[in-house]
């Protein structure tokens, strides 16, 4: 594997076909955005709450950051036992969780009924479709990771919100569709380095320690990034946020010796603040450059999802290609299996 990955080496560790789930992303976004879902009879909500731990509650943060561009209500991402205290009956409530059980998820649901919340569960199954109403719950298909269902965390959560009038999205999946299907044959494995920019952020990815930055906008996107890294190719890796990073990681970096073996990836969108645009320049010079290597991804498309979910799929091969270099089947991840197995004894 000295300048390449070829599919028959894909074969030969990738024994869960994580590689087809990535490929089929931009099928699976129009299929998880026509999905069966509830018609909500209720006024616009004052606010939205996601509730969901790790994989499940990825698609809460996009969402976040899609309203925030959109000027739409506030949305929080709730990823603890309990909700906080203004949460009530003009709030919307997103109770999702991909296997149903996670106990934290369950937790922050039984609140939420408790105050009279409009709530909407999605999950494949699992006690939160037995303690959810059938009215009001979406049926995901089953056989996933967590993770790799990002876009059924999202998509039909989006829907709902169309339906409602809160938010127009048809547009915006249409042209997230159509950018990620060209995306797809430029990060596929069928495209080498160094053509294929996620196939060679993974070899700059192998023996350093990624970090993934960018502006607010793109935040959750550098989250999925970080996260990928963790359970796909379980590396460590660190995801930071600009401008606020200038205030406290820029002196690290410009001092720290341990900057000459870290890979810098810096997500940059097309409507990134000029102020960020400018920050992300002099934090290179003064800083970054330090590092081993330093790689910039672009957004591609015109609206907030397109953007969003075409910097997030780059992520999502790259963490892919590394498992493969380092020779780690992705989809496993024993360690959190037994966590929950303990937590549950």
């Amino acid at each position: 594997m000295a300048n390449s990955i070829s599919v028959d080496e894909i074969k030969k560790i990738d024994q869960s076909n994580t590689l087809d789930v990535l490929l089929s992303f931009p099928d699976m976004v129009r299929k998880a955005y026509d999905l069966p879902r509830p018609q909500l009879r209720v006024p616009k909500p004052e606010n939205i709450l996601v509730i969901g731990m790790g994989g499940s509650a990825i698609g809460g943060d996009l969402l976040s950051a899609w309203m925030l561009e959109k000027k739409g209500p506030q949305v929080l991402v709730n990823r603890d036992y309990d909700i906080p205290s203004y949460i009530g009956p003009k709030t919307l409530v997103f109770a999702v969780s991909y296997s149903g059980n996670t106990e934290e998820t369950l937790s922050a649901y039984e609140q939420a009924r408790k105050r009279g919340c409009t709530i909407v569960t999605v999950s494949s199954g699992g006690k939160l479709a037995e303690m959810g109403d059938k009215k009001t719950h979406i049926a995901l298909p089953k056989g996933l990771q967590p993770r790799a269902a990002v876009a059924y965390m999202l998509m039909p959560v989006l829907g709902v919100l169309q339906d409602m009038g809160v938010m127009s999205s048809k547009g915006e999946v249409d042209e997230a569709v159509e950018m990620l299907k060209g995306l797809m044959r430029d990060i596929g494995p069928g495209t080498q380095p160094p053509a294929n920019p996620a196939m060679s952020l993974a070899f700059d990815f192998k023996d350093t320690f990624p970090m993934i930055f960018c502006g607010p906008f793109l935040a959750p996107v550098a989250k999925r990034w970080r996260t990928q890294l963790n359970e796909n190719a379980k590396v460590l890796a660190r995801e930071d946020v600009l401008p606020e990073l200038d205030h406290n990681d820029l002196v690290a970096w410009a001092e720290d010796p341990m900057a000459a073996r870290c890979t810098v990836v810096l997500l940059r969108d097309s409507l990134e603040h000029p102020r960020v645009a400018k920050r992300m320049g002099l934090t290179r010079k003064l800083g970054w450059d330090r590092a081993k290597v330093v790689r910039e991804v672009h957004t591609k498309g015109k609206g907030a999802l397109a953007r969003l979910l075409t910097a997030l799929v780059v992520g999502d091969f790259a963490s892919f290609y590394l498992a493969m270099l380092r020779g780690a089947d992705p989809t496993p991840v024993q360690v959190i299996e037994r966590l929950k197995k303990e937590l549950a004894g």
